[in-house]
């Protein structure tokens, strides 16, 4: 509350110097300016804020993250979409150099499914777990998730999800996706598995709850056709641009759905949906330990805020 009260005096001061300083309408680049300013001041006080919450014990959240596609070339920083591969591997050696447990869908529906069995009698949103947990997911089935992501989970053996669009995967549409055959190949030789990520990436917004769940169990059917005996008792859904809802997430639940995932930051928590579990992108350029620091940000800010 401090936060915006702060912000709101800045801008009406700004708004005072503006109306006694301009006889006339301000220029754009006075306006740009001062949008500038204000976004500055918030981002400012954000990071405060941030570096006021307490520090969260890793053993008490689990964090998902998100990547999509992958590259040799240097991509920059920044770029929510594409991670080099010399990135991922210093990631996962990163990861695993500081006691992080990287986990398949399996295992964090297990673990979920013993925490919810248990009594939290001090409202602790905290899981008390005895390891820190950490999930890999990637969306999409873009080739290069074969060709340089799956070398480096194969090489250090760890657990990683990719959510397929299976139309595209089938027909090829957009940017190369894996074959099939790549894909059994990923789930026979490595710890990678396929889930669902719908037949044809409409979001709920663009669709009917109905049509929705009908590209989810068409998505389903093709996943059973092409990799019959790598299927595993979870099943798991990425939602198309992140989008959910009341009704959707209760049409899921009655279709065996035991996960689903959104592209909101945040960390599971004993108050996380199954139906709504929050992920952490990763962006071109970062480090493990930059990506650490960032998961740590939002646990702080997830654990604060939840009640």
């Amino acid at each position: 509350m401090k936060r915006f009260c702060k912000i709101g005096m800045v801008l009406c001061l700004i708004a005072g110097v503006t109306q006694n300083v301009w006889a006339k309408e301000p220029s754009d680049a006075f306006l740009q300016a001062v949008e500038i300013l204000g976004k500055k001041e918030i981002e400012a006080e954000a990071t405060k804020e941030e570096e006021n919450l307490p520090y969260v014990e890793p053993t008490e959240y689990i964090p998902v993250l998100m990547y999509h596609h992958f590259a040799i070339r240097d991509m920059g920083q920044g770029d929510g979409i594409t991670t080099m591969q010399a990135e991922l591997e210093e990631q996962v050696k990163y990861f695993k150099e500081q006691g992080y447990r990287i986990i398949s869908m399996e295992e964090l529906d297990k673990v979920l499914t013993k925490k919810e069995k248990e009594k939290d009698i001090d409202k602790d949103i905290g899981l008390d777990l005895k390891v820190k947990y950490l999930c890999i997911t990637m969306d999409d089935g873009y080739y290069s998730n074969y060709d340089l992501a799956y070398p480096v989970f194969q090489k250090y053996q760890v657990p990683a999800t990719i959510f397929a669009i299976t139309d595209s995967i089938t027909n090829q549409i957009g940017l190369k996706k894996f074959t099939w055959s790549n894909a059994s190949e990923m789930v026979c030789k490595s710890k990678v598995n396929i889930y669902n990520h719908t037949s044809n990436h409409i979001p709920i917004s663009k669709t009917t709850t109905e049509d929705f769940v009908d590209a989810v169990l068409e998505a389903e059917r093709v996943l059973y056709d092409y990799l019959p005996t790598q299927r595993t008792s979870v099943k798991a859904l990425a939602y198309p641009n992140g989008q959910t809802n009341a009704e959707l997430k209760q049409a899921l639940l009655d279709e065996g759905f035991s996960l689903a995932f959104t592209v909101q930051p945040g960390v599971i928590n004993r108050t996380t949906e199954r139906m709504a579990i929050p992920r952490i992108t990763v962006e071109s350029g970062m480090t493990g330990a930059d990506i650490v620091g960032k998961i740590e940000k939002i646990a702080a800010r997830t654990m604060q805020t939840v009640e």
